[in-house]
């Protein structure tokens, strides 16, 4: 198992609220650091991503970070091995562009172009549709990864739920388009075209019968729409499959991170069964956030005594015995959440291995400092890094 080596796009994927935002953003950082060109991209409406790059927001279009912030950090980008700096660039997705640029590539002719971006189904509903924010997140991935010269994509997802359904994204949408009932509202909007779907906004009747059940405007607007993405069908179809095989290239990693909450780590395997069931590349399970023991069980029983042993013999004493009380029950509770933070490592790592992927788990302890700027993202990357490392050998950069 390589997660990092020779990688052109790493996916951050696990629940939420485990520093997976973080992580992408802090990989990328890495990565630039090292002289490679490189795109952090986010799904996640967030935008936490934004701030953890020093930026107030991100957009559809990519936004180089900028250098000076490497340098007043101490860290200022290198030289890779092809003498050129690294770069790195954010991005955020924008569903609704992205949509209408693919309806551009895709509409066979311009009038067919025209019913569509200016349909009020598609204008209301493009950024809302079921699956419309995963598949536009795979279209964007795929365009810049065809398009686009980037050493390292680094792709920062929605958690898990909505994770899965990036990855059934294409076959959904391709699921839809070939269905029957997709058939069926296309047959339905030619048969109306032999009166015109104007006749039947004139009929007064038909329209009266059709508002008893549905919103009558909405009804032939949906038709319309149908009816007009229908004839996209076959160039979506390509893409999806396209899409499709992206990810499942050797170049492609899924990095699962999760923390060593009960719940969390169930969505995380969860996760892992179906990159495993879709033949996904998946590259290491990070378990983020584990807490260390820094202390012997042994060494912690008095550690009050010794507290108010070594401290000079001034001020309240009677507060200074309950400080140093504070401190001996804090170090406990903290040995005690250590204890069963390793625990649940060990347990996750005989899972996995009982799944085929022994030495896949990645222990990350806790980090001591907020993480909100690009000198703590690179602080926090060197962790990382480090600890895929431990797992993997010297093949890793």
């Amino acid at each position: 198992m390589s997660a990092l080596a020779n990688k052109k796009t790493l996916i951050a994927v696990g629940p939420g609220g485990v520093g997976k935002t973080t992580t992408a953003a802090a990989l990328a950082v890495h990565a630039a650091r090292q002289g490679l060109k490189v795109l952090v991209l986010t799904v996640d409406p967030a935008k936490r991503l934004a701030n953890s790059l020093g930026l107030t927001e991100l957009g559809n279009q990519e936004v180089e970070i900028d250098p000076r912030l490497f340098e007043e950090a101490g860290i200022p980008l290198q030289p890779g091995p092809d003498g050129r700096t690294g770069r790195l660039f954010g991005m955020m997705l924008d569903v609704k562009s992205t949509f209408d640029a693919l309806i551009e590539r895709y509409a066979p002719n311009a009038e067919v172009k025209r019913k569509i971006l200016t349909n009020p189904f598609y204008v209301q509903g493009s950024s809302a549709l079921a699956g419309s924010q995963e598949y536009m997140a795979m279209e964007k991935l795929y365009e810049i990864r065809e398009t686009r010269d980037y050493d390292l994509v680094v792709l920062d997802t929605p958690p898990t739920a909505n994770a899965l359904d990036f990855l059934r994204a294409a076959d959904r949408l391709e699921d839809f388009l070939g269905s029957q009932t997709a058939r069926v509202l296309v047959e339905g909007a030619k048969a109306a075209g032999r009166f015109g779907l104007g006749f039947l906004k004139v009929n007064t009747f038909i329209m009266r019968g059709l508002n008893k059940f549905v919103g009558a405007e909405m009804f032939l607007n949906t038709l319309e729409f149908v009816q007009s993405f229908h004839e996209m069908y076959a160039g979506f179809k390509q893409r999806a499959g396209r899409v499709k095989e992206i990810l499942r290239s050797p170049d492609v990693s899924f990095l699962i991170v999760t923390s060593t909450d009960t719940a969390a780590i169930d969505e995380a395997s969860f996760f892992h069964d179906q990159l495993k069931r879709g033949g996904m590349p998946f590259g290491a399970m990070l378990i983020n956030r584990v807490r260390t023991e820094h202390l012997a069980e042994g060494d912690i029983d008095g550690l009050g005594d010794h507290v108010l042993a070594v401290s000079p013999p001034i001020g309240d004493r009677a507060a200074l015995e309950r400080v140093a009380h504070v401190i001996e029950t804090a170090a406990r509770d903290w040995h005690v959440l250590a204890r069963v933070d390793k625990a649940r490592v060990a347990e996750l790592e005989q899972r996995m291995a009982s799944r085929g992927d022994p030495g896949s788990v990645v222990s990350i302890p806790l980090f001591q400092r907020d993480i909100h700027d690009i000198g703590t993202l690179a602080r926090y990357a060197e962790i990382v890094v480090a600890a895929i490392a431990r797992i993997e050998g010297p093949t890793t950069p």
